[in-house]
């Protein structure tokens, strides 16, 4: 792979590090801004990526970047609500529907490669039930609306943890394995989002360093796989 998509790699990791010593410092707006280059950067690997591969698949291309680009939607949904904390729910619902909306063209971009299969279906409809539940046991501050959205979501992240494990098994590529540890870290990610952002957790720091290194190291891998595909 050339050097440039390895310095936007490395780009991207220093920016989210610098996201969190931001936030860690209680500035929000200058976290704000390191979200969004963090975010920049991710889309850059896909487009240098795309440019490297000649044998690329032009619609797996555009099924990722647009998957990154509704991730990119949803960081600057989440961002605002850092600066704006009086729409801080109404920003979260709809960031959650952006990067819904992003995994759907995740998804969509390894059925073009493996094939469809109910077991990840009845998988991720089990998860959803478990989810569900765990939510009342651990009493998550949330509303009836923003906890089916949610349910929906974790259900979804899921489903595409397993068709990748499934298209890894099935190709045993190095696009497929970057795909799966992508969809694994994203599970972390956003487990650690709901406990951040629906229960009075004491470990905020913590949990918003494993969110964020998670989730970029994750985008990162997803647009590395234009390159490798």
């Amino acid at each position: 792979m050339p050097v440039l998509l390895y310095f936007l790699a490395f780009a991207t990791l220093v920016f989210a590090v610098l996201t969190v010593v931001m936030r860690r410092k209680g500035r929000s707006f200058d976290g704000m801004i390191f979200k969004f280059l963090s975010s920049f950067a991710f889309m850059s690997i896909s487009i240098v990526g795309y440019g490297y591969n000649t044998g690329i698949d032009h619609y797996y291309f555009c099924l990722v970047v647009f998957g990154l680009m509704f991730g990119l939607e949803g960081d600057v949904l989440l961002g605002i609500k850092e600066i704006a904390p009086k729409f801080k729910m109404k920003l979260i619902a709809m960031g959650t529907l952006s990067f819904l909306i992003g995994h759907i063209f995740f998804l969509s971009a390894f059925l073009r490669i493996g094939s469809f299969s109910f077991i990840p279906v009845v998988f991720s409809i089990a998860v959803a039930v478990v989810a569900a539940v765990l939510m009342r046991v651990l009493k998550f501050k949330i509303n009836t609306p923003m906890a089916a959205l949610a349910g929906v979501y974790y259900a979804f992240l899921w489903y595409k943890a397993a068709v990748a494990l499934q298209l890894y098994i099935q190709t045993g590529t190095l696009a497929s394995l970057l795909g799966l540890i992508a969809s694994a870290l994203f599970i972390i990610s956003d487990t650690c989002l709901a406990f951040l952002y629906f229960t009075p957790t004491k470990s905020k720091n913590r949990l918003v360093a494993v969110e964020l290194s998670t989730y970029y190291i994750a985008q990162t891998l997803f647009a590395l796989t234009i390159a490798v595909y």
